[in-house]
């Protein structure tokens, strides 16, 4: 699990991206702060691996606090950062990037934006756990991934990451679920979940059931279809 600490000056609005961010497979939120002070002293005790940052806040900007996450004493620390902030001129945008922000994501925005860059951070971090020697080609891949872009065209790129948080979604469930039930998880229209769950189906990762209500017309239910060595780990 990805542990995550998300930092806004915002209650209201910190609560709303935790939400967010835990209906998403392979995250966990381990806390929230609303200033500067209070996330550099949660560091420690709580060992995040991704800081969901807020620039604007009470007592330090963003930015500097970005810096100071750079710094020595937080060398032990492997932390990346997400910036989620309303500034959207230039300068701050580049500080972020000179920073190491690997993605800044402007406010206001709702799930489907805040669930791709976890899903492309996700499988960033996941090509680096099995990276054992770096070239060129690996190099360009990792960084492809954690723009959007796995293959070829972005547009296809998207796909792939709607189908993989659909999978998991549906690995992580005991039962069955439907697809307005994926599309309300996901954030995503009825019609795009229908189409991916066809996707997943056709290829053998889900299996379809119809299960028939009080009106008489057939519900589809899709089901993870575990092959039989994951079945026995």
């Amino acid at each position: 699990m990805i542990r995550t600490l998300v930092v806004d000056d915002d209650f209201r609005v910190a609560s709303i991206h935790a939400a967010y961010v835990e209906k998403v497979p392979g995250f966990v939120v381990v806390g929230q702060a609303h200033s500067a002070e209070s996330l550099v002293s949660r560091i420690g005790p709580l060992q995040p691996d991704l800081i969901l940052l807020d620039l604007y806040l009470p007592d330090h900007h963003g930015l500097e606090v970005l810096k100071r996450l750079r710094q020595p004493a937080f060398a032990g620390n492997d932390l990346d950062v997400i910036v989620i902030t309303a500034a959207s001129d230039p300068t701050s945008v580049r500080s972020a990037m000179q920073c190491g922000a690997i993605h800044y994501l402007l406010k206001p925005f709702g799930f489907p934006a805040l669930h791709d860059k976890l899903v492309a951070y996700r499988e960033m971090r996941r090509q680096l756990q099995v990276l054992r020697q770096a070239d060129q080609s690996s190099v360009d891949r990792l960084y492809a991934a954690l723009s959007g872009v796995p293959g070829a065209a972005a547009g296809k790129s998207h796909s792939t990451h709607t189908l993989d948080a659909i999978a998991e979604l549906l690995a992580h469930e005991p039962g069955d679920l439907s697809a307005s039930d994926v599309a309300t998880s996901l954030g995503v229209s009825r019609a795009t979940a229908q189409r991916y769950l066809a996707q997943l189906e056709a290829s053998g990762r889900v299996t379809l059931t119809l299960r028939y209500g009080s009106t008489g017309r057939p519900e589809h239910r899709y089901r993870y279809q575990w092959s039989e060595s994951a079945a026995a780990e």
